[in-house]
């Protein structure tokens, strides 16, 4: 797209993966310094780890994707993409999920319709397609659309307070383009010819969801009658797993994968029926009742916003950092260096859900929450000549049973008001 040049690639190992119920697919995404005639800051100059924006990327990839691969896919699949030369006028990231998705089309692996995404903007109260740079940053709304031809599969972004009735138009103005786009990659995927491999994807064996239905309806109905905690269902939902493994395996062998399949159907279906018979959810909460909230401010004597807030079983530790311009994040893109006055970090230990684990690095899931997060805060903000500090807010996550990412909103807001923020 102008003088944007995006390579992607799709691969598949040749053998099938035995005894994992999930789609084997990884993502990468690389915005190369060379791209816009640059060279990286680090100290060996050469482009080393993804970045934060790299990863978000990659998420944008996978999430409309790996829904479309036929569910009894199981060979490792991995998709790259590099971005070869950047005219720095557009972002190129919905372009990074639409190479790759044609990639994806293009090749033997089983996706079942051609995705497709696009960026909308609004600027002086109109939608933008695409919108440049300069645009964005006049932009009162950031939003990516990725779908099939005929269905919206993801939305991602953020806007400064827009009615629902213009953000519901926004989606629909997003996917009329990616429309065009999905069929464009029909007609290219007819002139390739390439035939998707379906010998290796194995369908459960016949009667298995009916047995599994019939024998465990019961149980799953009363693990999931609102009477138990989080830990006491965990402990259930592992009984039943093993007990549907062992009892089965006669019946079944070799189906382990098909078994925890069914099972996981049969929860969901009866977690749903639940709700819509009922009106319960499944720690005996009504439809339209919240969890228990608590919250403090001022913990800590130290720092300068500091926050505990827990809602049901989910709490964070939400601290307020306030700085000169040195503190600004720096974050070296091809675009140039970027500083960040506001940056929310997100922290969520294996501690928090009771499991041991790796930490130190963050995890793309929490480069993920930590974003959205980020994004929620960024527009109750007062502007730098209003309040001129950079404002550095951390989120560490203590317990989770609900959304933790919503919570460090929440924690986070209580922080930065502790701190002084006028928001």
């Amino acid at each position: 797209r102008g003088e944007s040049v995006l390579y992607a690639t799709a691969s598949r190992d040749n053998n099938v993966r035995d005894n994992v119920d999930f789609l084997p697919l990884s993502v990468e995404h690389q915005e190369r310094f060379s791209s816009a005639g640059t060279t990286s800051g680090s100290f060996n100059k050469r482009d080393g780890r993804p970045g934060e924006h790299e990863i978000l990327v990659c998420r944008l990839i996978d999430r409309p994707l790996r829904p479309l691969v036929d569910g009894g896919w199981r060979h490792d699949t991995q998709l790259l993409s590099w971005l070869l030369s950047y005219d720095g006028r557009r972002s190129c990231d919905v372009l990074a999920v639409t190479a790759s998705a044609a990639a994806l089309w293009l090749s033997d692996v089983p996706l079942r319709k051609p995705v497709a995404a696009a960026m909308v903007g609004y600027v002086d109260g109109t939608l933008v397609l695409n919108p440049t740079l300069e645009q964005m940053k006049h932009s009162r709304l950031d939003l990516t659309v990725a779908g099939t031809k005929d269905a919206v599969l993801m939305i991602e972004g953020a806007a400064d307070f827009l009615p629902e009735s213009l953000m519901v138009e926004a989606v629909a103005f997003g996917h009329e383009a990616v429309k065009v786009q999905c069929e464009g990659l029909e007609e290219l995927g007819r002139a390739v010819g390439r035939d998707k491999k379906l010998d290796t994807i194995r369908s459960p064996p016949e009667g298995l969801q009916e047995a599994i239905d019939e024998l465990y309806a019961a149980e799953v109905d009363e693990l999931w009658g609102g009477e138990l905690s989080k830990e006491e269902q965990s402990s259930r939902q592992s009984e039943i797993s093993k007990g549907v493994a062992r009892d089965m395996e006669e019946r079944y062998p070799d189906e382990a994968s098909a078994l925890k399949s069914a099972l996981k159907d049969l929860m969901s279906r009866r977690m749903f029926h639940r709700a819509k018979a009922h009106g319960k959810r499944i720690d005996g909460r009504a439809l339209d009742e919240v969890r228990t909230i608590d919250s403090e401010a001022g913990l800590f004597p130290r720092v300068h916003g500091s926050a505990l807030f827990t809602r049901g079983e989910t709490q964070v530790v939400a601290t307020a950092t306030l700085g000169d311009s040195g503190m600004r994040q720096k974050i070296d893109k091809i675009g140039g260096m970027e500083m960040k006055r506001f940056y929310l970090q997100y922290t969520f230990p294996p501690s928090c859900v009771g499991e041991t684990g790796r930490v130190g690095f963050p995890g793309r899931r929490e480069v993920g929450h930590g974003n959205l997060a980020e994004r929620a805060l960024s527009p109750s903000l007062p502007t730098e000549d209003e309040f001129p500090y950079t404002i550095r807010v951390e989120s560490l996550v203590t317990e989770s049973n609900g959304s933790s990412s919503m919570a460090s909103v929440c924690g986070g807001g209580l922080a930065l008001m502790d701190a002084g923020g006028p928001l």
